[in-house]
């Protein structure tokens, strides 16, 4: 036994001594003969007009990266609203006012990356919901209660009866925002 336990050994031995021997005679790799070139000019991504929202037909999928958009999901409308910025003054277009069904904010994270929901759309005193960045709420699930939870400092007692209202079917415009609270934008 102690024979072929010194020759297994032995042999184990021979082979690492090869293969070490091997490594250290190894080519280097080879130079690449030809490199990347880039282009003189980067052709820039076109701005879609603030305000201007881009339709889309179904409804959004959560995606692992952000693309800068929030969007708003209307069944009644069966589509989709993609903003990278905030809705004109007058908030959302012509049927979209108190028919969303999902919202979600899909922004880069960074300064005002969440957005306000508002109950009324000329936002300078109306009641507002703020979604984080990231997040997706589907406003159609009982179990969830998504609701407006402030208003500007100075608005109208009209302007605070939305307070703790749902949002589903009930928002109509959006404002980019720094941070989620009662952030007076």
């Amino acid at each position: 036994m102690k024979i072929l336990r010194n020759a297994f050994l032995g042999t184990m031995a021979v082979a690492a001594t090869m293969t070490v021997s091997t490594a250290a005679h190894a080519e280097p790799a080879p130079v690449p003969t030809s490199q990347v070139i880039e282009p003189a000019v980067k052709a820039a991504k076109p701005e879609r007009p603030v305000g201007k929202p881009k339709i889309q037909s179904e409804l959004p999928v959560r995606a692992l990266n952000a693309d800068g958009n929030f969007y708003v999901w209307s069944d009644d409308m069966n589509k989709a609203l993609l903003y990278s910025g905030d809705a004109s003054f007058d908030g959302w277009p012509d049927g979209w006012n108190n028919t969303v069904d999902v919202v979600w904010n899909n922004g880069y994270p960074g300064p005002y990356d969440d957005v306000n929901i508002y109950d009324y759309a000329i936002w300078s005193g109306s009641a507002y919901a703020c979604i984080g960045n990231g997040d997706y709420w589907d406003l159609r699930r009982r179990d969830v209660n998504y609701v407006f939870s402030w208003v500007n400092d100075g608005a109208d007692a009209w302007q605070r009866s939305p307070l703790g209202r749902r949002v589903h079917d009930n928002g109509s415009g959006h404002v980019w925002v720094d941070w989620c609270g009662n952030n007076n934008r």
